[in-house]
């Protein structure tokens, strides 16, 4: 029972799940209202998308991380990113959602 307990506290809260989905819709605009050119190839391509200290964030580990901190993360596999909604969930999937 007590594990049952703990895996329903894990679950993300609908309340998380909009705030992904939110920054997801945010980061496509920006990406939009950038004119970047797609695909993107990698990660030195991707951090000139999102300078450091971009505002927008997500906790990832206890701790707020900024996006150029997340794109850091990613690997070679997660390229190429074919569209701004791409990139949205490449780096969305690396922030907490509870």
């Amino acid at each position: 029972m007590a594990e049952e307990h703990k895996l329903a506290h894990d679950a993300p809260t609908q309340s998380a799940i909009g705030e992904i989905e939110e920054l997801k819709m945010e980061i496509v605009e920006m990406l939009k209202d950038a004119a970047v050119e797609f695909p993107v190839g990698n990660k030195s391509e991707l951090a000139n998308l999102f300078p450091p200290g971009t505002k927008m964030a997500c906790r990832v580990g206890g701790k707020e991380t900024h996006f150029d901190e997340l794109a850091e993360t990613l690997t070679p596999d997660d390229f190429p990113l074919e569209d701004a909604p791409a990139v949205a969930s490449k780096i969305l999937s690396r922030c907490s959602l509870v």
